[in-house]
């Protein structure tokens, strides 16, 4: 399966070994993803019965609008309305749901609107499966443990280079924000004391 490719060759032939000696030949059929761009109507019949079909939408749609993230916004949309339009359980839609979420990532600036949209969807549907609650918990969740891990490195490296670090530079960095923690991680390469560190 080629997922760029909107046209070429039905099929792919793979060959090793020399004609003097031992040699075999793969024949492979190559279906081109991108055809299907075409086939849109057809694509969201097959959606309602196979959640397959869903996959390659989202997948076709990320490399359309990979240069603009309100074309993103609006398609990424659609796809989710139609998981529910289509009635697939619960579990099925939040499987789905992860990996579109994944597949057609929307700049931070959009994501409020693609939280109102779920919200709007759900509501229509009466079936509240990915409720914006659940999904900012979930993000904010990776997020505390992603600044949790820059904490810890941080103090490694601190203590790595000056020794025991004072209760008073521990607590500073707990309460500090991400980009404190970024700003200091990297006055460490050329610090030469632990002032130094915390000096911008």
């Amino acid at each position: 399966m080629l997922t760029a490719s909107r046209s070429g060759g039905t099929h792919l032939n793979y060959s090793w070994g020399r004609l003097d000696a031992n040699s075999g030949q793969f024949r492979f059929r190559v279906v081109h993803l991108a055809s299907w761009l075409g086939r849109w109507q057809t694509l969201e019949e097959q959606a309602a019965r196979n959640p397959f079909a869903a996959i390659v939408m989202a997948q076709l749609q990320a490399q359309a609008t990979s240069q603009s993230g309100p074309q993103r916004l609006v398609s990424k949309t659609r796809i989710i309305q139609l998981l529910y339009q289509y009635r697939y359980s619960k579990q099925d839609v939040l499987a789905l749901f992860r990996i579109i979420d994944w597949m057609m990532a929307l700049p931070a600036e959009l994501e409020p609107a693609f939280e109102q949209a779920i919200i709007t969807i759900e509501q229509e549907h009466k079936m509240a499966f990915v409720t914006s609650i659940e999904r900012l918990g979930e993000k904010r969740g990776w997020e505390k443990g992603r600044n949790e891990g820059q904490i810890t490195l941080l103090q490694r490296l601190l203590t790595r280079k000056f020794g025991p670090l004072p209760e008073s530079v521990q607590q500073r960095i707990q309460t500090a924000t991400p980009a404190q923690i970024e700003t200091w991680s990297l006055n460490v390469l050329d610090a030469q004391t632990l002032e130094e560190v915390f000096a911008s």
